[in-house]
């Protein structure tokens, strides 16, 4: 029995899911606030004494700056409590909460805190200070290029005279440096005054990096962000910049995860990463009418969710999530997805855990449709288009699997096809995701590009006639298995096998074998040809509209009677924005195939019209056995939704048409190649992208072609 529950009355935001790990985070800095007020004041009271004591003789010793603090100043939160030398240094600092923003933690500067300490030795901020005269500054501790760098940010010059704020000011400037682990001012009264020394520690050198709770990210990424610290003084800053890198790459790649925080062990630093999990994983059906959550659906579970990459225990990525997203959607059965994350119960600010909960609302997936259109190729094959009408019965969720079965039939003017169809687009669950399509097919479609009877290119489409003076159609009686599967990023391939009985009819749909010039339309010479193709098929789709095709036919010839040849395809095609330019775009297209073994005169590749060479009617550059042709267009924005095109085409049989039986071209005086050029313009319609394109040949003669898709 189906239940139903109200559903939530909004889906949380990502910043929304770790609200309770938030808090919980919220609350331990408070806490750790708090520790560190105490302290604070503490180091407070000691700095005032320190204040009161050089006030009365010329002498500031400044509060050790420990490598705790350092680190803590690093990493933006409070100072943690002060370890003795021969303990390990630990750095705790504590991001913004997973790419969330938890809170901001004020840093603790040196001048600050011995700001208060002066107002605490009974000085109030604002009151004028006693002046110093300082008779000598000098830094002691390091050598070489520390003390140079420490020297080359001090404004203070022997023989004037300076406020203790100014003082204190001076030796926060060389803390702040990033080299010191200890920064200690001294003074020494001397007869021309106080003599200013800054004892400096330098930090150890940075032998080595480990990472720890870094399942995603790559050991690459870590050496690459410290590569340029190794076997030099740790500096604070430059370290802090390395961690930022390490959390951007967490950023750029939508994925939940950040450094905690870092132990200094002698002269390695352990970094700890805190990866966000994916907890359990759930699925929940939106009633389409009335919004109610259900826990079943008209697809079964387990084939949405075989979609997904996300799976329980890996890191949660965004970007993984958004492709699961578009994966469920391109099944074609839903009209909404998304995802529903929530903390889990036992995530923690160490260990964040989400669970995620996938919700689709189905649509309708089957039912009759009728409709019309127009074909390319039109009525005696000429430069406007023909109608067609359709009406077909489709079910796209057979048995809940996503199985499609397709009952189609059209008929136009010329061309006519009914087909039968059953895809599984995942046969049973295997890991590669093949799929697989059975198809049954009756179809009759003009042989006039090829034996359509001689014409002048200006005189328009060729006398229509009864019997051997009139059109040509082309039957097929087709049964097809294929199976396909992606091979690699962007790479599909296509193995199957079709069987295949061709003949050739008249007007009247009564066999015909020898066309208006005696030429055999079958390589039988009988009433049909029989063939059973082998067929192999690789696609690949990449950046900018840019895909190459290559294709492999092998007709078996399984009987003595049938057909044996094989034929080869190929065609690239790219759309190139133009730099100068974004309202511009190029595209370019080549295309070519041979065929080698027995040829039917119905199967030689035919060149020219709208989607070959415009400016010449449809096979009017001729027929052959190879053929090239290509594409360049330009095109540009007129008024929205209308776009410009300027075109220019070229194909050639490759002196092939001879070869082809009966020599169908040469018959017909056709060229065997040549070359057209013209404009156009594009609009996007509802139906798809139009085309309506002028365009003259080398011969001077031109043409209006009307096609569709975005290209010719």
């Amino acid at each position: 029995m189906r239940t139903t529950r109200p559903g939530p009355e909004r889906a949380p935001t990502p910043g929304e899911v770790l609200r309770d790990w938030q808090r919980g985070a919220c609350d331990w800095l408070q806490n750790a606030a708090k520790s560190a007020e105490r302290l604070q004041q503490s180091a407070l009271q000691e700095s005032a004494k320190a204040v009161q004591h050089l006030q009365r003789h010329h002498y500031h010793r400044h509060a050790r700056v420990s490598r705790q603090a350092a680190f803590a100043s690093l990493s933006g939160s409070l100072p943690v409590p002060h370890q003795s030398r021969g303990s390990a240094n630990k750095l705790h600092f504590f991001g913004k909460g997973m790419n969330c923003i938890i809170g901001d933690l004020a840093d603790s500067s040196i001048s600050s805190d011995l700001h208060k300490g002066q107002a605490a030795a009974g000085k109030p901020v604002g009151e004028e200070q006693e002046r110093i005269l300082v008779s000598e500054i000098e830094v002691k501790g390091v050598d070489g290029p520390l003390k140079d760098a420490a020297e080359k940010v001090l404004t203070m010059k022997p023989n004037f005279s300076y406020t203790l704020q100014e003082v204190e000011d001076e030796v926060a400037h060389v803390f702040e440096l990033g080299w010191f682990a200890k920064c200690q001012p001294n003074a020494e009264d001397t007869r021309d005054g106080v003599k200013l020394t800054i004892e400096v520690e330098a930090n150890n050198q940075l032998k080595a990096v480990t990472a720890e709770g870094a399942n995603v990210l790559p050991a690459r990424v870590i050496e690459d962000a410290f590569q340029n610290q190794y076997d030099k003084t740790l500096n604070y800053t430059n370290f802090k910049g390395a961690i930022q890198k390490l959390d951007k790459w967490y950023a750029d790649r939508g994925i939940f995860g950040q450094v905690t925080h870092v132990e200094m062990d002698n002269e390695v630093a352990k970094v700890k990463v805190a990866e966000m999990l994916v907890g359990r994983m759930n699925l929940q059906y939106q009633d389409k009418k009335t919004g109610d959550i259900k826990d079943e659906g008209a697809t079964r579970p387990e084939v949405i969710m075989r979609q997904l990459c996300t799976r329980s225990g890996q890191v949660y990525s965004m970007q993984q999530a958004r492709r699961d997203i578009d994966a469920v959607y391109s099944m074609g059965l839903f009209d909404d997805v998304k995802f529903l994350p929530q903390p889990s119960e036992d995530s923690s600010l160490e260990n964040p855990t989400v669970d995620l909960t996938l919700q689709v609302k189905e649509r309708k997936n089957g039912g009759l449709s009728a409709g019309c259109g127009i074909s390319a190729q039109g009525h005696a094959e000429g430069a406007m288009p023909g109608f067609i009408g359709s009406c077909s019965y489709s079910q796209r969720n057979l048995f809940g699997l996503n199985q499609k079965l397709t009952a189609a039939l059209e008929a136009g003017q010329s061309d006519s096809t009914f087909r039968i169809s059953h895809t599984d687009p995942w046969v049973r669950g295997d890991p590669h995701r093949t799929s697989r399509t059975i198809s049954l097919q009756s179809a009759k479609t003009s042989g006039n590009l090829i034996h359509a009877k001689a014409q002048d290119e200006g005189s328009g489409p060729p006398t229509q006639t009864t019997g051997p003076e009139g059109n040509v159609k082309v039957a097929r009686l087709m049964g097809a298995v294929e199976y396909g599967r992606p091979l690699a990023q962007g790479w599909n391939g296509t193995l199957g096998i079709n069987f295949q009985r061709a003949n050739c009819l008249d007007d009247h749909n009564q066999p015909m074998t020898k066309d208006c010039y005696d030429a055999p339309l079958t390589f039988s010479r009988g009433p049909y040809d029989t063939m059973m193709l082998a067929l192999l098929r690789c696609v690949y789709t990449g950046r900018n509209d840019s895909q190459v095709l290559m294709s492999m036919e092998q007709a078996l010839p399984v009987h003595h009677s049938w057909l044996n040849f094989n034929r080869l395809r190929l065609r690239a095609e790219r759309s190139i924005p133009l730099a100068f330019s974004q309202q511009l775009q190029a595209y370019v297209c080549a295309k070519g195939g041979m065929i080698l073994g027995d040829l039917p005169p119905y199967e030689a590749f035919p060149i020219g019209g709208t989607s070959s060479v415009r400016g010449y009617s449809e096979g009017g550059v001729g027929s052959g056995r190879s053929y090239v042709a290509g594409t360049a267009e330009l095109h540009f924005p007129l008024v929205a939704p209308l776009g410009g095109t300027l075109l220019f085409d070229y194909g050639s049989d490759l002196d092939s048409g001879a070869s082809v039986l009966g020599d169908p071209a040469g018959v017909r005086g056709k060229p065997g190649s040549g070359w057209g050029y013209g404009a156009g313009i594009r609009i996007d319609s509802p139906v798809g992208p139009l085309r309506l394109e002028y365009a003259w040949n080398k011969e001077g003669r031109s043409r209006v072609h009307l096609g569709i898709g975005a290209h010719g």
